[in-house]
């Protein structure tokens, strides 16, 4: 069975996209330093960034880092650049204007949109049946967890959450526990665990191991390193530990994810 999404490449950009039950799904990859030029959406879409960065020219500028995402409403005119490294994002576009009623050019961050979003992806690279089904109910997730960040994220949470958040992505392999975490922020743990719990509807480890699948997802992608180093650096035990939670977040074990890269 073939892939049930279509690849195609236009001035560089490589973009790989399917239709599943009233949306587009898709996963384009940008190359470094590459300027979209301005344009005007005709439809409504969501596009979170999964590796790389990216910034938008609307007023004043606004910067897309790693695990971060825009809603884009009708007619919101934009372009876009991209850095050294490029960007790889993943989209959620409506086929018709009415599906997706987003008010404005919006930047989000959290709910785990970055893990949803790699998740999509790998399903954008499947050949069973069931892909499409699996990529339609991704796209829901994210579209769901979006409309809880819109609006503003510290209306919802406390503002040390998102340093929380920052501290865990970077220290990625360090596995930090509870009590390390709420030592840093110098909260109590019962409520590092209670805000966790509340706003991402997991405790604080389940994210950390989410977080380094995530983190691994995207150094599996660029293609430069041993799936051996990338376990490691990762924090896992070894190589078996490292297999098996990778198939059971993404479907799918690192060898066989490696070879559905485009890159």
């Amino acid at each position: 069975m073939d892939h049930f999404a279509a690849l195609k490449e236009d001035d560089g950009v490589v973009f790989r996209s399917a239709a599943v039950n009233g949306f587009l799904v898709g996963e384009l990859v940008f190359p470094a330093h590459y300027v979209h030029a301005e344009f005007e959406p005709d439809l409504p879409y969501l596009g979170i960034v999964v590796e790389g960065a990216m910034e938008k020219s609307t007023a004043g500028g606004m910067a897309f880092p790693v695990g971060s995402a825009v809603t884009v409403p009708v007619g919101a005119t934009h372009g876009a650049r991209f850095g050294p490294d490029g960007a790889r994002v993943v989209i959620v576009k409506a086929r018709a204007a009415e599906t997706l009623r987003f008010a404005r050019l919006e930047r989000l961050r959290g709910r785990a949109l970055g893990w949803l979003a790699w998740r999509l992806a790998g399903e954008l690279r499947a050949v069973d049946a069931n892909a499409p089904l699996a990529a339609e109910g991704l796209a829901l997730e994210l579209l769901a967890a979006a409309g809880r960040e819109t609006g503003g994220y510290s209306d919802r949470a406390p503002r040390w959450l998102r340093d929380a958040e920052e501290l865990l992505r970077s220290r990625v392999g360090e596995c930090v526990g509870l009590s390390e975490l709420a030592a840093e922020l110098r909260v109590p743990a019962a409520h590092v665990a209670r805000a966790f719990r509340a706003h991402h509807g997991l405790s604080v480890g389940e994210y950390g191991r989410r977080l380094r699948i995530e983190w691994s997802a995207a150094e599996i992608a660029r293609g430069e390193r041993s799936l051996a180093e990338i376990a490691a650096e990762a924090g896992f035990a070894d190589q078996s530990h490292f297999t098996r939670l990778f198939r059971r977040y993404v479907g799918t074990t690192p060898g066989r994810y490696r070879a559905f890269q485009i890159r």
